[in-house]
């Protein structure tokens, strides 16, 4: 895997340096199906995760960017990055990482079109603040009585939530960085690996105890496949905040567990498109009634998806899949990959932290 995500953040980088938000708001400014579409096809290889397209999406929304377009880039980008379709390729098999890049990029187009079909009319401002600290809900302010109550929850503590939010302008008005070869490696290899770092090391830590605790039937008859498996893909999913690219080594883990590629398809797409700083943003800027649609799209897609993946494959195929990198062994030039990856993690965690210690916000 390590190879593959080396490469990756190298693409990332050089996307970042490409890529300018102005060329963003030119192709999403209008409202229709074409904005939706192009903010899908934006959105899958963009190397954003769940939090850090955030800022992104806001100060895309503020330039007037539609309804429909902002959900849809908010859908796509998250669940997948040139990092982590390379990481899928890695473990899990050109196949499967053609299925996640497509099923990311129907989602954004379903859950944008929608959100632009229903509410074409209601473009409720962006606040601009959040207050400081939240603590029981009967203290919010008007305003902040719409904020769903899954915001206060063990999965991102409401203070992390607010402060996040209360950075967009902040992000959005941050000088603009000359785009170079320079700032290229620097995105690539310093802040994105920051950004993933802990997330990272959290997605193998959780792969190698469902590995190693998790009885190897358990996951058997009707908890591996079907509705069921559906069900239990997305229970995971759903209070686990997880990026694209550590989502990974987990769905991996239960597919080898006997968990079925379709249900891991699942995991995957819900993971990172449903955290709660997502959905807290995506109520803020587009109204009650598109979170609804958000969440409601993606699930269903999610279990389509899945459910399309599972029939198409054989039971060999099945096999095959979970069963992609059994009986290999590194070569030394993985290994070294490997150990250049933990070290690029830590200096770059490190390097950071400094930076962000100067500022508001992060790239």
């Amino acid at each position: 895997m390590s190879p593959y995500l080396l490469f990756g953040f190298a693409m990332a980088g050089l996307l970042h340096a490409l890529i300018r938000k102005e060329f963003l708001k030119q192709w999403m400014g209008k409202p229709g199906l074409m904005s939706v579409f192009k903010a899908s096809v934006l959105g899958v290889p963009m190397p954003l995760c769940s939090c850090s397209v955030i800022p992104v999406a806001v100060w895309l929304r503020k330039s007037g960017a539609s309804n429909g377009a902002t959900a849809s880039f908010l859908s796509s980008t998250p669940q997948t990055g040139v990092d982590s379709i390379f990481s899928t390729y890695a473990l899990l098999g050109g196949l499967f990482t053609a299925v996640r890049v497509l099923a990311a990029f129907v989602c954004g187009i379903v859950t944008g079109h929608l959100i632009d079909v229903f509410f074409k009319a209601k473009t409720p401002a962006v606040p601009k603040t959040l207050p400081s600290e939240v603590s029981l809900p009967n203290r919010l302010d008007p305003i902040n009585s719409l904020l769903p109550l899954n915001t206060i929850n063990s999965r991102v503590p409401p203070s992390s939530i607010i402060s996040k939010i209360n950075s967009m302008d902040c992000c959005a008005n941050q000088p603009a960085t000359k785009r170079g070869p320079i700032e290229a490696l620097r995105y690539g290899f310093v802040t994105l690996p920051a950004d993933l770092a802990t997330a990272l090391v959290i997605g193998l830590v959780l792969a190698g105890l469902v590995n190693t605790l998790l009885p190897s039937d358990l996951l058997s008859g009707s908890l591996s496949s079907g509705p069921l498996a559906f069900l239990l893909a997305t229970a995971i999913s759903l209070p686990l905040y997880i990026c694209a690219t550590a989502s990974i080594p987990v769905a991996y883990a239960l597919l080898t567990a006997g968990l079925s590629p379709g249900a891991a398809l699942v995991f995957l797409i819900a993971g990172p498109a449903t955290n709660t700083t997502t959905i807290t943003a995506v109520w803020r800027m587009l109204g009650r009634g598109a979170t609804a649609i958000y969440l409601t799209s993606l699930i269903l897609i999610s279990w389509l998806a899945g459910w399309l993946f599972d029939t198409a494959l054989s039971i060999e195929a099945n096999e095959g899949i979970a069963q992609h990198h059994e009986g290999l062994h590194t070569s030394l030039w993985q290994d070294a990959s490997g150990l250049l990856m933990i070290g690029l993690l830590i200096f770059s965690a490190w390097k950071n932290r400094q930076v962000r210690a100067n500022s508001c916000c992060a790239d």
